[in-house]
């Protein structure tokens, strides 16, 4: 028994020693000893993570609620409150509920914490990998408390939640400065005007723009041809360190299709339209999208063709775009929903009128975007619904049909009303800064600043 008593003091003996040990600390007393007065190194707290023991002092620290040796007492006398930082990785799963109760942060001041940073971040928003960068303090008898709460909500915009002197938490932001300047990326098309995009480094979204803007008149599946060209210029958004926070709207594009180049310019109108313009002042826009998906190939044409699921020839009404589930559908025009839910063979269905004579209609859809139903009105270019594999299929697709009378039309061959045409005072306003554009496209291209395929990254105005 004696042996027992004396293996046991000595273990003891060595876990308290000053030199490294392998003791297990339990969390709270991690916790407490992060926020002692030893010294901190955060080499090593990266090293443990934010509830690791600290070593550095000879001393250990007791859990909050156990009373401090008397022998401790008189030799380190009263200890002030101290802070330290402690930042959390968010796992997948996490809520920030979850996160705080890891790191030891009492239940009310989690709550109230998260009270008020609702107003300025919605914690349902923490993704995987976000950092979460905490603020505690422990008082002279080991209690913590949380003093601050700080979200990277986004690159370059910070949440955060902070104690005020009246004890309650505040929220607010802060912003980095953000940058604006035009960018340009320019290439040759080898397969998809898609693809020869994300080879220049174009960000995705101004990608989507670019094929959005031409799909009134251009049918990407047979328009396009090996060795097709497109220009772009588009402002981009970045912060000091040059990280790529957004892009603005398309400033000018050009694509040139066997040999004839088709150019648009952005022109707000007097009443504040924006909208995109022909080099002759002529809009783009037309009452109805041919595409009403984003880069996306046609796996059936309208007219009769041998059923894949029938097994027998029939008339094909529409056009279908080969698409994973998922893939958002685009309204082809401004209208009011006519009819949204199953129907037929066309398993989940949309239909939407435009004109006392034009509707258009979008079949095998696995749903539908929020607020969309019967009667609801609908803009060129809104989500609407998101294609899928629902009713007569053989894999997933996008059906396209529109309407005309009733008759069903082929949306490839279909003449498409034009838009609006600038005349007088506006006209000679967008000459002024349709010239200026192509001389600042000409200029920054001239420096070298647009990136050829097969270059391998953006062309930066810098």
């Amino acid at each position: 028994m004696g042996f027992v008593v004396g293996a046991s003091a000595l273990a003891l003996a060595s876990a308290l020693s000053t030199g490294p040990s392998d003791a297990k600390v339990a969390p709270r007393d991690a916790a407490v000893a992060a926020l002692s007065d030893a010294p901190f190194d955060p080499g090593e707290s990266a090293a443990y993570g934010p509830r690791a023991f600290l070593y550095g002092g000879n001393e250990f620290l007791p859990a909050p609620g156990r009373a401090p040796s008397s022998a401790a007492a008189i030799e380190t006398g009263p200890a002030e409150p101290r802070e330290r930082e402690l930042t959390a990785t968010v796992m997948p799963g996490d809520t920030l509920g979850q996160i705080l109760d890891r790191n030891e942060i009492p239940r009310q001041d989690a709550q109230d914490a998260i009270a008020a940073l609702k107003r300025v971040f919605d914690p349902r928003r923490l993704t995987p990998g976000q950092a979460v960068a905490l603020t505690v303090t422990a008082d002279e008898t080991g209690v913590i408390s949380l003093s601050r709460l700080m979200i990277e909500a986004e690159p370059g915009r910070r949440s955060i939640a902070a104690r005020q002197d009246g004890g309650k938490f505040a929220a607010d932001e802060e912003h980095d400065p953000i940058t604006v300047e035009p960018m340009v990326f320019a290439g040759t098309i080898q397969s998809s005007l898609f693809a020869a995009g994300e080879k220049t480094g174009m960000p995705p979204a101004a990608l989507q723009q670019l094929i959005r803007l031409f799909s009134y008149d251009v049918d990407f599946q047979r328009d396009i041809r090996q060795g097709d060209s497109f220009e772009v210029m588009v402002d981009h958004h970045s912060l000091p360190d040059g990280t790529l926070v957004g892009v603005g709207e398309i400033d000018y594009a050009a694509l040139t299709l066997s040999g004839v180049t088709l150019r648009l310019y952005r022109f707000e109108d007097r009443t504040g339209l924006v909208d995109y313009y022909n080099e002759k002042g002529q809009s783009v826009r037309k009452a109805l999208l041919r595409t009403p998906v984003d880069g996306a190939r046609i796996s059936s044409g309208f007219g009769m063709r041998n059923h894949p699921v029938l097994g027998f020839s029939k008339m094909h009404k529409g056009v279908d775009f080969a698409t994973p589930i998922g893939t958002p559908v685009y309204a082809a025009g401004d209208g009011t929903v006519e009819k949204a839910g199953p129907w037929s063979s066309y398993g989940n269905y949309l239909r939407i009128r435009h004109t006392g004579t034009h509707a258009t209609a979008y079949g095998h859809l696995s749903g539908y975007a929020r607020g969309i139903h019967a009667g609801s009105r609908v803009r060129q270019g809104q989500i609407v619904a998101y294609s899928g594999n629902t009713g007569r299929t053989t894999g997933p697709h996008l059906h396209y049909e529109v309407l005309v009378s009733g008759q069903q039309m082929n949306p490839l061959k279909i003449k498409m009303p034009s838009g609006r045409k600038l005349a007088g005072e506006e006209l000679r306003q967008f000459g002024k800064l349709r010239d200026g554009m192509i001389r600042s496209y000409a200029s920054l291209s001239g420096n070298h600043r647009v990136a050829e395929i097969p270059a391998a990254g953006p062309a930066k105005t810098r």
